[in-house]
């Protein structure tokens, strides 16, 4: 039943009302694609109980804070821009034209809270506002200035100023910009701890080894608190398994960028070998991954986008998929999405695999080394019953979706209710605005048992 021309216009009142109420999130980060960014998006694009924003870096790789640009959370559309006189070259402690933006944006928005995901051209002003601050540590910086810390392998933190000079000098897979000295990110680094351990700040973990990593670092790290909020996926689940039948070799897929990070030295080391044994899919390889493109028995696809996913998945067929990472990856949007696909992983045991794969039961864990990958192949072409078990676990756990994870965030957050209950009293006031027919819906939210399924 229509409800006529002056029912419409009041209810874009009421609604226009609703938004208002919503309280506001800032989200910290920076501007460079990958899985920070993804977890962003996500995040605001499945966020129903506040307004989100954005404030990201402007900058280059030689000065990561040439200035801000604030965006609208969901739509992507840019609010405002602001180029600094004194740029940013990675990140400061204290910097007078970064505040004042920050500022401005939170009196303007009315932000109530702060999701800090990387402070890559950005200051630890942040945490001078007031405001509560939800760190989630994606990765390790600015306690090490190399994003990865790896140098060669994962580092394990005690570094002093002797060490990080060294590494800022010598380490081929660095970072940061030679603008600071390693003086300067021992002064950082302490006063980033200092900064974390205050009472408004809490500190979120996607897996339980970021958890292990973070107390190895650092006593005063270790002295923390943590939760460990998995991240979530927008893929639905389906069954792209094939079947790893006996009489043909077992089509075996490694998804994404490869580097030296990420294992191209390990696959390099083990190609020899292992492309006697199944057929080789690489997706999404990228620039270092093009020397495997004019190789006998691999298929190689440089890039893909991410909607093109699913469907590369269902059409591969693929019965095993590989994870050979070096770093500690925090975190592993594809491994969530080869299982979304019943496809099982097999992993190194480094970072967020340790704890994300049981060998056996949803996934395996492979030794450490191009040998091990290479023994561990022959392992599953020989006990080929034991990858459809997998997969069988597999197609039966549930998809851990982006809204569980944000409703996670917020059963963290004991500040909700008390914030909508305050601007539902506000509109019900004499401020103008029209009152809300009905009170908001709480978020019902229930913290992950299964951390990393």
């Amino acid at each position: 039943m229509g409800t006529g021309a002056g029912g419409d216009e009041k209810r874009g009142e009421v609604m226009a009302a609703l938004s208002r109420l919503k309280p506001c999130n800032l989200h910290v980060t920076h501007s460079w694609g990958g899985g920070v960014d993804r977890w962003v998006r996500d995040f605001c694009a499945h966020d129903h109980h506040a307004e989100n924003l954005v404030l990201e870096n402007i900058g280059t790789p030689t000065c990561y804070g040439v200035g801000m640009r604030l965006v609208a959370g969901r739509t992507g559309r840019e609010l405002g821009r602001w180029l600094f006189r004194q740029p940013i070259s990675e990140t400061r402690v204290r910097h007078a034209e970064y505040r004042e933006v920050l500022a401005r944006v939170v009196g303007d928005h009315d932000v109530s809270h702060i999701y800090l995901s990387c402070l890559v051209g950005h200051s630890l002003d942040i945490f001078d506002l007031g405001v509560p601050v939800t760190k989630i540590h994606h990765d390790y910086y600015p306690y090490c200035p190399n994003i990865y810390m790896f140098w060669g392998e994962p580092c394990s933190g005690g570094c002093g100023e002797q060490e990080l000079a060294l590494c800022l000098r010598d380490n081929p897979v660095n970072f940061a910009n030679d603008k600071s000295s390693a003086a300067y990110w021992l002064e950082l680094r302490g006063a980033y701890v200092e900064a974390l351990a205050r009472p408004y700040v809490r500190q979120v973990c996607p897996s339980v080894e970021v958890v292990v990593q973070l107390a190895r670092l650092d006593p005063a790290l270790a002295a923390l608190a943590y939760a460990v909020v998995p991240h979530g996926t927008s893929l639905a689940k389906r069954d792209s398994f094939g079947g790893a039948e006996e009489g043909r070799r077992l089509r075996v897929v490694v998804l994404g960028m490869q580097h030296i990070v990420k294992g191209l030295e390990i696959l390099k080391a083990a190609f020899s070998q292992a492309r006697l044994i199944v057929d080789l899919s690489i997706l999404g390889g990228g620039l270092h991954g093009r020397v495997f493109a004019s190789r006998f028995g691999v298929s190689y696809l440089e890039n893909y986008r991410h909607g093109d996913l699913d469907g590369l998945l269902a059409a591969g067929g693929f019965d095993l998929a590989l994870f050979a990472s070096a770093f500690a990856e925090t975190f592993c949007y594809t491994l969530s999405e080869v299982r979304a696909h019943a496809i099982p992983p097999a992993a190194r045991p480094v970072g967020s695999f340790l704890d994300r794969v049981h060998d056996g039961e949803d996934g395996f864990m492979m030794g450490p080394t191009a040998d091990d990958l290479v023994a561990f192949l022959l392992r599953a072409d020989a006990q080929r019953d034991r990858v459809r078990e997998v997969s069988r676990r597999l197609r039966a756990l549930p998809v851990r979706s982006v809204g569980e994870m944000v409703d996670d965030y917020y059963r963290l957050r004991g500040d909700y209710p008390e914030l909508v209950e305050r601007r539902l009293a506000a509109a019900a006031g004499d401020d103008g605005r029209p009152g809300t027919p009905e009170p908001l819906q709480r978020p019902q939210v229930v913290l992950t048992r299964g951390l990393a399924r």
